[in-house]
């Protein structure tokens, strides 16, 4: 059975959640004995090795063209491309492409099957014009996919209520256990174990950054900021804390095994988001035992559960670091076990990956 996945960066991932999911979907339904193809973009050499026997085939993007422009063309010719190569399930990584499924047959929309992320209209970098875009592809994707996937139930309620269309919950999954306690990721940013906080997120204002940032300052504690800092926002931040000797901005790390060694010393892990869904960030620091304080909203809060602390101010984030500064191994421990039972319950990948083959199954009419 082939399967397609799109929309996103591609794979191997060195961006974020979406391009996780892709490698890690690919892999494990691959050597289940499905056919999966990842569609990436690509402006010079259009062949790309298999990755992990997981076929890519890159789409070209027009080096030129404005981001935003790239973005559009990219997706029109990646579901052009996909009429062509006829595959039976293709899961679709957020609703963006969806601006054009009303120009595809419906034998076509019924193969799609879209992972509608969070809810991205609600990011703060977003202006008038491109909230009204993302809520029409939103829709379009609701009216014209044949199955809306919500990584959280939280996400799951607000689709089902709004476009009154069955969705099905499945979340993303957590990285376990790569990394030694100690790689020399800490050595290499000056580090001493247990005595900094950690942030890995994209830098965008919605997952609060900057607050993180004024909290660790105020409290004398060094805080180190993983993320790509080469947008709009990242190039505000890094000038503005230029000389602050608490912040040390590491930009993107993709080596699991570093930001697990990173993950595994660090004494207070911040997770700032809030623009809804279930962020793998935050799984991958309960799987590596983090002491973790994160912002108090519902997607949060149904991930994490009783597995670290909550703030919804400035005040209740720096007396939640203190009290987690102060915790003594007992209390760590106890956290981390709370945080391990609950991504080994719900958010592992073998759980995901079987939602999904069930999904599939259910959609070709054939027995798992």
């Amino acid at each position: 059975m082939k399967i397609a996945i799109i929309g996103t960066k591609g794979i191997p991932n060195t961006y974020g959640g979406f391009e996780a999911f892709a490698e890690n979907i690919s892999v494990r339904l691959q050597t289940q004995g499905y056919n999966v193809t990842v569609y990436q973009p690509y402006t010079e050499n259009n062949y790309l090795e298999p990755f992990e026997s997981v076929s890519r085939f890159g789409v070209k993007v027009f080096r030129y063209l404005p981001k935003n422009l790239q973005r559009v063309h990219y997706n029109l010719s990646s579901l052009s491309i996909l009429q062509q190569h006829n595959p039976d399930v293709i899961i679709c990584c957020g609703h963006s492409p969806s601006i054009f499924f009303p120009f595809f047959s419906k034998a076509f929309r019924d193969k799609l099957v879209v992972n509608m992320d969070g809810l991205e209209w609600k990011r703060e970098k977003w202006g008038v014009v491109a909230r009204f875009v993302l809520k029409l592809s939103e829709r379009l994707a609701a009216r014209y996919s044949r199955v809306m996937v919500a990584d959280s139930m939280a996400v799951l309620r607000y689709l089902m209520s709004k476009y009154r269309k069955e969705a099905v919950f499945i979340p993303y999954g957590a990285q376990f256990g790569e990394g030694a306690e100690n790689d020399g990721c800490t050595e290499k940013y000056n580090l001493t174990p247990m005595e900094y906080g950690l942030l890995v997120a994209r830098i965008e204002p919605e997952n609060r950054i900057e607050q993180a940032i004024k909290a660790f300052a105020l409290l004398n504690k060094k805080l180190v900021v993983v993320g790509g800092v080469n947008t709009p926002y990242g190039n505000v931040l890094t000038k503005r804390y230029a000389t602050n000797r608490n912040v040390i901005f590491a930009g993107g790390i993709y080596h699991l095994a570093s930001l697990n060694s990173l993950r595994k010393n660090c004494r207070v892990y911040y997770h700032g988001h809030t623009a809804g869904g279930t962020n793998p960030s935050l799984l991958d620091a309960m799987a590596a035992g983090c002491t973790i304080v994160a912002s108090d909203n519902e997607y949060n809060r149904e991930t994490l559960a009783d597995g670290g602390l909550y703030f919804k101010n400035n005040d209740e984030l720096m007396a939640a670091i203190k009290a987690i500064w102060n915790f003594d191994n007992n209390e760590r421990k106890t956290m981390a076990q709370r945080c391990d039972r609950r991504v080994k319950q719900q958010y592992t990948w073998s759980i995901v990956v079987d939602k999904y083959v069930n999904l599939i199954n259910s959609l070709t009419n054939e027995k798992a």
